[in-house]
């Protein structure tokens, strides 16, 4: 559905997610959006159990209000945005979520419409909820492939500045706003927008994806409770997109949609085989592959690892030397040097005393990075591949395969088979038994169909945890 609007982007925005009609998507929308609610789901449950996320319900409790969303968990509902916050947090506190053009939607995304549907007077079907899924995708992916500079050069966290519009327009759609009522809860989003890189590896980060998820849900109630704000908000001379722009070259001119007629065809889901940064995916699947190559190398003989990526993904993994789970997830080193020791990185790998223990520091400090300004055209902040070499001690080099995508990226998808292992891995994690996690994974694969995703199965944590 082509968009030839000439009126302010904020209009144009509302306009399109208002119009765009569940016939208007392809049968890639749609699956893409099962996919990241079914991933979300997964991770979610995983991270419910975070420190921040107990320190999370606890505020929440202080705050009262009309209590009508689950909250991963806890047995009590909480209000809608108040539950946004909560589950978009714990979705995003183990940084196992998938992303997309360098953001992650349906961390911020999901929780908002399930919260939204909770509060619902009226049932909100699977295909409603796919719907929202995918407006709110392309309305957040336009504006953040507008800017062409790095929001982290300024210290923005792009998820929490933009998540906000996209959750808004979700949030919106299950609400059944009107156009006008859109039009406002996204120029709402944009002055309730930030988040800040130095944040990385603290409580704070996954907050970042719970303040966009939730404040756009709050922007939604906002408007369709009267509250007006300017039609030009995310892009006037003092709007979100200029206010936020690293360097004031960001485009607020051209028309929504008329360039590419659907970002979520363009950029999809990457899913992560591995619970720490993006940026670090392509790295941990170097050094697996190295260390399947070259089995006889002891680490204790290893005198250097190497390694060449880009300065966008190094940007964002500022830790040489982690010292617990939440640097370590921001860590090159950590996740080099977890797959050289583990040969693997996973949930059970990002503990405390593992990432402080003598061997995994001396190993870290023998990492060295090396960036390059050379991107691949199709993922503008990675570089061309990811490479790495490993010095031993005698004098002898050895390099890893050169990886260009990891598995999990769009381009390079996980089967249905290591879709679905995932899911049971993080919903046991979060305790649940094998067939009760085999449970809730055929419910919601079966979210395309139902007709009151209220009625979804979803697990009791706070049962489970009363019951151990």
């Amino acid at each position: 559905m082509q968009n030839t609007l000439q009126s302010p982007l904020t209009r144009q925005f509302a306009h399109w997610s208002h119009q765009c009609r569940l016939e208007d998507l392809s049968q890639q929308a749609l699956e893409i959006a099962h996919l990241g609610f079914v991933d979300c789901l997964g991770v979610m449950l995983a991270g419910a159990n975070e420190s921040v996320l107990k320190a999370l319900r606890h505020w929440a409790h202080l705050q009262g209000g009309d209590a009508r969303s689950r909250c991963v968990g806890q047995a009590n509902r909480l209000p809608a945005s108040t539950a946004a916050l909560i589950n978009a947090t714990a979705a995003h506190a183990l940084d196992f979520d998938d992303f997309a053009f360098s953001n992650h939607p349906s961390a911020v995304l999901c929780p908002a419409i399930l919260a939204a549907a909770d509060a619902s007077p009226l049932p909100v079907s699977g295909e409603q909820a796919l719907r929202a899924y995918v407006v709110g995708y392309e309305v957040w992916a336009d504006a953040f492939v507008r800017e062409p500079d790095l929001y982290y050069d300024k210290g923005w966290h792009p998820t929490a500045i933009l998540g906000t519009l996209g959750s808004a327009v979700a949030a919106g759609a299950i609400m059944g706003l009107s156009e006008e009522e859109i039009c406002h809860a996204l120029a709402l989003s944009a002055s309730f927008a930030g988040g800040v890189f130095e944040n990385f590896g603290t409580m704070a980060k996954p907050l970042h994806g719970g303040r966009a998820s939730s404040l756009g849900v709050m922007a939604a109630e906002m408007a369709a409770s009267g509250i007006r704000a300017s039609e030009q908000a995310i892009e006037g001379s003092r709007g979100m997109l200029r206010a936020f722009s690293p360097a004031g070259h960001v485009d607020v001119s051209s028309a929504f949609h008329s360039k590419e007629p659907w970002w979520i065809h363009r950029y999809r889901l990457n899913l992560k085989r591995f619970p720490v940064v993006g940026s670090a995916q392509r790295g941990i699947e170097a050094m697996l592959g190295w260390r399947e190559d070259n089995p006889q190398v002891q680490p204790v003989n290893i005198n250097k690892i190497h390694i060449v990526i880009s300065q966008r993904h190094a940007a964002v993994m500022p830790y040489a030397l982690p010292q617990d789970a939440l640097q370590a997830k921001f860590s090159l080193p950590f996740a080099l040097v977890c797959a050289l020791l583990k040969g693997r990185v996973g949930l059970n790998e990002l503990k405390d005393d593992f990432i402080q223990s003598e061997e995994v520091q001396k190993l870290m400090a023998r990492v060295t990075i090396e960036t390059t300004e050379d991107f691949e055209p199709g993922w503008r902040d990675a570089a061309p591949f990811d490479q790495l070499w490993v010095h031993e001690k005698d004098g002898s080099i050895t390099a890893s395969p050169a990886i260009r995508r990891p598995r999990g990226h769009a381009d390079l998808p996980m089967d249905s088979a290591q879709v679905r292992e995932k899911f049971i891995d993080t919903v046991m994690f979060a305790g649940l038994s094998g067939a009760q996690a085999e449970t809730t994974y055929q419910d919601w694969m079966a979210l395309p169909k139902v007709r009151d995703i209220r009625q979804l199965n979803w697990p009791d944590l706070h049962a489970l945890q009363e019951a151990g």
